[in-house]
């Protein structure tokens, strides 16, 4: 428990530590990333009447250790460390990233049933990528063998289809980071084993930059990609400097500061959600679902101006989306939720809401754009922090009914459309706030937790005045990789393709979330939804919902 732990004790910034396993403490904010893996899947149509599948098993093997030339963190394992339950990296000269490759046109329903072609025929459903399948059978425990850093499997399915799914463990990367090392390993696909053997060369001595102009100007297209640098330095961490003077306060202090955080009862996490009350059925046992909902750029400019209505300015497209999905979703929640009593305050549950009339949306969003701006130099940890946002209950009844609200008076009543532009705003200012004082709070409270995994976030799934909204938007569907036997895409018959589709991949549902799906430059806007089955029932019904989503059918 909690208070058994030394409070004094404090986690200190990255650093190299001589032992024969050459293992290195990891920075700060890896220590307090979600030990879990992040889970994404490539689409590609492939012949599949090639003879065996050996050249596609080699290609892909061979890219990813030129990859590793660049990024050799992400060949390595981690272990979990005998006291305060801190991460450590190791890496070798032989390590390789873990690769599967499995041939499923003959497998079992119970595995991967689906075709390719009913895939592509339903617009790749969320649901075909949730299942046991996508599991790794890997557990992270003190005295344990490790864990790899990144695992990929490339699974052939019937119908002519190649799923790549690269696993990346958080406590070594976030999602820009994945992209990244998605990206370089796409440019050495497109390239002869000489042309990549010299490129790979070239780009360490001459540095991080040189290798995605140098991928450039030998013909590797991969969108946006190309605009990274490719940080690639795991050590970098903020100096112990900036946080001396917040660390004169408690950690409990600090973590009032911070009320997207929350200290959990056991060491369960860290940044794992926490749980409030118990319930029945407890979270596992509640039926879950998912559902892909679209929104087209006239939708996307009609939320925009709702948003411009109201505070006169422009607005970032996410907080748009962030609005009107928490609000709806909330809405669909709340309507089948029995109202709990106030609970009592409970000094060891730090940031636990016990008001019953507010509803919190959190945000994860990078701050190395805000925050040490070029001072970081290389920086390639996590650094995704999480503005959490206040709305009354009340808005997201009026937003999903297209009411009037007069709680206050009539004479102030606030349309759907009003509150809805205000509701926005407030989630593009919680971002717009992220900077540099923002981060080093967040770094002294993790660097006074007495163990990192007892750091929570403050959500509860179960919960439905709690949601969070993530973005994937841009990592991955512009990346181009070539590999023997893919199908060109349109007229081109050698430079590579896209992915038909970038999937996020789970071993089962999680609720009360919504997520940008990676998307082309221009493309509709896919958005995951998860939720309890009744929930999404009264979604899908909800009128007013579908004035904002595109006409397309979801996907479900």
């Amino acid at each position: 428990m909690p208070g058994t732990i030394d409070l004094r004790a404090t986690i200190p910034a990255a650093k190299m530590v001589s032992n024969p396993g050459n293992l290195r403490l990891l920075g700060t904010w890896n220590q307090v990333a979600m030990r879990a893996y992040v889970r994404q899947v490539f689409c590609f149509p492939i012949d599949e009447r090639l003879d065996g599948f050996d050249k596609l098993r080699t290609h892909i093997q061979n890219r990813l250790k030129l990859a590793c030339n660049h990024f050799p963190h992400f060949a390595g394992k981690i272990y979990l460390g005998r006291t305060k339950g801190t991460v450590h990296l190791s890496t070798t000269k032989n390590d390789k990233v873990s690769f599967k490759f499995f041939d499923n046109r003959q497998c079992e329903e119970s595995l991967f049933s689906w075709s390719y072609p009913e895939l592509k025929a339903q617009g790749f459903p969320c649901k075909a990528f949730v299942g046991p399948c996508f599991d790794l059978p890997y557990d992270l425990t003190e005295n344990g063998p490790g864990v790899p850093v990144t695992e990929v499997h490339a699974r052939i399915i019937r119908g002519g289809g190649l799923l790549l799914c690269f696993y990346f463990h958080h406590s070594i990367t976030d999602g820009i980071g994945m992209h990244s090392f998605i990206s370089i390993f796409a440019a050495f696909t497109r390239r002869d084993e000489t042309a990549a053997q010299n490129g790979i060369e070239d780009g360490v001595r001459a540095g991080v930059k040189s290798v995605a102009e140098y991928a450039v100007k030998n013909g590797v297209e991969n969108g946006q990609a190309n605009k990274f640098e490719y940080p690639a330095n795991i050590d970098v961490d903020i100096p112990e400097s900036e946080t001396t003077a917040l660390l004169e306060s408690s950690f409990e202090d600090l973590m009032k500061d911070c009320p997207e955080y929350t200290l959990l009862p056991q060491p369960t996490g860290p940044t794992a959600p926490c749980t409030r009350r118990e319930r029945v059925p407890s979270l596992a046992d509640v039926p879950k679902t998912g559902r892909i909902f679209k929104f087209s750029e006239e939708k996307i400019r009609a939320l925009h101006a709702v948003a411009q209505n109201w505070s006169g300015s422009h607005v970032r497209t996410f907080a748009c989306l962030a609005g009107v999905v928490w609000s709806f979703c909330t809405a669909a929640r709340l309507a089948g939720h029995q109202p709990r009593e106030p609970s009592a305050p409970n000094p060891t549950n730090l940031n636990k809401d016990s008001l019953t009339d507010k509803t919190h949306l959190l945000v994860p969003a990078s701050w190395k754009k805000c925050a040490y701006q070029g001072r970081l130099l290389g920086y390639a940890s996590n650094a995704v922090c999480m503005p959490r946002i206040c709305a009354n209950m009340d808005d997201h009844v009026v937003i999903s009914s297209q009411q009037s609200c007069t709680k206050a008076s009539p004479a102030s009543a606030a349309t759907a459309d009003e509150l809805l532009g205000k509701l926005i705003c407030s989630i593009d200012s919680a971002i717009t706030a992220i900077d540099k004082g923002f981060v080093d709070k967040r770094t002294a409270m993790f660097r006074a937790a007495p163990d990192p995994r007892f750091v929570g976030i403050n959500l509860d799934p179960q919960e439905p005045s709690d949601f969070i909204f993530n973005s994937w938007r841009h990592l991955g569907a512009d990346v181009v990789f070539w590999f023997p036997g893919l199908k060109p895409e349109g007229k081109s018959s050698s430079g590579g393709r896209t992915a038909d589709a970038v999937r996020r991949a789970q071993p089962q549902w999680n609720m009360g979330a919504g997520l940008v799906l990676p998307g082309k430059l221009h493309s509709d806007y896919e958005i995951l939804v998860t939720l309890d089955k009744a929930s999404m029932m009264r979604l899908l019904a909800n009128e007013e919902w579908k004035k904002w989503v595109s006409n397309d059918n979801t996907i479900e």
